[in-house]
């Protein structure tokens, strides 16, 4: 079976939802996450899982859009997630941002929100799913600082070194629809054990002008198999062990 690790189908429309899960339930995906960013898309994913045991929730807050958060605001988000987590597969999408965050003061927010993440799953044993855009080497040093323990790294493909010292402390990495167009991130995804990868379309978000679904992770898969010169059968079942294991496990 196929899982997507990272989606955000609250973002769909009504009609694109239900063709997503039944486009998704014909092609033998078993579970989508579905990442918020923020108080809505919380409610919404929450609320769609309730509907459909297809989706599991991952609650959180993105990091630009923790930012815009008094630290009254904080407090009560944070209340909330405690509260929530118990209906929830995962905390995400969180991390840090600084391609649109380049205030040093926003940045050292975002740094002190993601540690608040980081300790909430230590505290629960809930993975965390990790936006790093512009910040990867940050990220790392945030979570070695708060020595988080359920780790994956979203997209994590821009740095075979970085990449290295995220293996080393037993993360893992989704792999996306950019190893399908991508030559560098195809290099790149060649040393990752398969022991730690897992798939993730970000689904609706758009690749190549054309909104991405979930049922892409089989593409992702086979392009992955090649490049790594693997049997695709091999590969899917050490994702379907991966995925449980990162996400299931108690």
């Amino acid at each position: 079976m196929y899982y997507d690790a990272h989606s955000h189908l609250d973002l769909m429309n009504t009609s694109e939802l239900e063709h997503t899960i039944k486009n998704t339930q014909e092609n033998k995906i078993k579970e989508i996450i579905s990442c918020a960013t923020n108080f809505p898309s919380n409610q919404k994913n929450l609320e769609l899982a309730r509907k459909n045991p297809l989706i599991k929730p991952a609650i959180g807050l993105y990091p630009l859009d923790a930012i815009e958060l008094n630290e009254t605001e904080l407090d009560k988000a944070f209340y909330f997630f405690k509260s929530e987590l118990k209906n929830a597969i995962a905390i995400g999408e969180v991390g840090l941002d600084f391609k649109y965050c380049t205030k040093e003061g926003d940045q050292e927010k975002q740094k002190q929100v993601f540690s608040r993440f980081i300790q909430l799953s230590n505290e629960t044993n809930k993975p965390l799913i990790i936006h790093s855009r512009y910040a990867q080497k940050q990220v790392l040093e945030n979570l070695k600082k708060e020595d988080a323990k359920k780790v994956l790294l979203h997209s994590f493909v821009d740095s075979k070194k970085l990449i290295k010292e995220a293996i080393d402390l037993g993360y893992y990495i989704s792999v996306g629809l950019n190893t399908l167009y991508n030559p560098e991130v195809q290099k790149n995804i060649i040393p990752i054990p398969i022991e730690k990868i897992l798939f993730e379309t970000d689904s609706p978000i758009r690749f190549n002008g054309e909104k991405a679904n979930p049922s892409k992770v089989i593409e992702i898969a086979k392009k992955v198999a090649e490049i790594r010169s693997i049997k695709l059968e091999e590969l899917v079942a050490t994702q379907e062990k991966n995925y449980k294991k990162l996400f299931h496990s108690k």
